[in-house]
């Protein structure tokens, strides 16, 4: 099978990984190239080489000028935006793909698969940003492309746009990471981008009121909130920022472990991080919001009620009655990287079957 694979413009799809999307996008593009089928990935120039990739920001644009012009508000705002999927979109039209799996949270391929017929695929890892807002809204029903969510609870917040939706839970390649069968109990770690909706100075909070170290790992993705909620932190001995780190590192500090606090205070669309925690044989603590608790069960980690604190500080000292066997059976079964690519594979299939011939095009 020929298959597009749209990235999002915002960071190149390699490690170490901005964020969960990117990640999600670089296994799916791995694991189906893997499994035989022919991929090309349209993404930033920076993605892993490894991978087919047509760069969404070509070669033959003065992107910096464009960006300058930006800047000085000598142009719109999302110019660039624009202008990088319509020329990603004009090349997918000339090729003779069987799918394009849509995963830019922007308007115009949203738009632009009610052209292509049954064979465009538009995957939501986000709630219902106003990018995607405008392009929802901009089409008419019944609607000709496919969409998966990444979580049960995420289909939910997308139920009034589109009542037609498959769940498809992302994955990882849980072969690489490391179980740890032992960790250290006078340790949590929170991994995860250091910006004010992750709340990593909560899980600092509560793992300092439960006599707890806690070892951070991430990206700062907010500057102020950084400097105002999560630095003044680091002065204490028993508050370790690792910095961003790779997934060997994050595996390490993971499974070192005796929980990983999930302290999100927003509807977390999946949280790769709990996946990832259990895969290394460590429990999950994590709020009853998002995705959470279609991940954590109560063999594998504690759902504490919103914004409870002193219950978030309870479960740190009781997670060690978790079987760290059971976490990693779980992540097996749940969470494995297999499963996600299989749903997929699944849907390409329907698509193809009910479409045979169909190429994309804009008509």
């Amino acid at each position: 099978m020929k298959i597009a694979l749209l990235a999002h413009n915002k960071f190149p799809i390699a490690q170490p990984y901005a964020g969960g999307l990117e990640m999600i996008t670089h296994l799916l593009a791995e694991k189906l190239q893997q499994k035989g089928h022919e991929v090309d990935l349209f993404a930033l120039s920076g993605s892993d080489p490894g991978l087919n990739i047509i760069p969404l920001n070509h070669s033959s644009v003065n992107w910096d000028s464009l960006e300058e012009k930006v800047n000085k508000g000598e142009i719109a705002g999302d110019f660039i935006d624009n202008l990088m999927y319509s020329l990603a979109l004009s090349k997918i039209n000339e090729s003779d793909y069987d799918i394009l799996h849509n995963h830019s949270m922007h308007h115009l391929p949203l738009i632009w698969g009610e052209t292509a017929g049954k064979n465009m695929l538009s995957s939501f890892h986000t709630p219902v940003f106003e990018d995607i807002h405008r392009g929802l809204t901009a089409i008419k029903k019944p609607y000709k492309q496919r969409f998966t969510t990444v979580s049960a609870k995420l289909g939910s917040t997308y139920a009034e746009y589109i009542s037609d939706y498959r769940v498809v839970h992302n994955g990882i390649e849980i072969k690489n990471w490391n179980f740890y069968e032992r960790a250290n109990q006078s340790q949590v770690c929170w991994i995860g981008r250091i910006c004010k909706e992750k709340a990593p100075h909560k899980a600092i909070q509560f793992a300092l009121k439960a006599n707890k170290k806690i070892v951070l790992a991430g990206p700062v993705s907010e500057k102020n909130y950084y400097k105002e909620y999560f630095e003044p932190y680091l002065t204490n001995k028993n508050v370790e920022y690792a910095g961003h780190l790779k997934q060997e590192e994050l595996n390490r500090i993971i499974g070192k472990s005796s929980a990983t606090l999930f302290t999100s205070v927003w509807e977390e669309p999946y949280g790769l991080v709990i996946a990832e925690s259990l895969a290394s044989g460590t429990p999950v603590i994590a709020w009853n919001l998002g995705a959470a608790p279609e991940i954590i069960t109560d063999n594998c980690g504690i759902i504490v009620p919103a914004f409870k604190d002193n219950l978030f500080v309870k479960a740190i000292q009781q997670i060690t009655g978790i079987s760290r066997v059971d976490c990693r059976k779980r992540a097996v079964n749940f969470c494995d990287v297999s499963v996600m690519v299989d749903g997929y594979e699944q849907l390409y299939n329907e698509m193809c079957f009910d479409n045979p011939g169909i190429k994309l095009q804009i008509s």
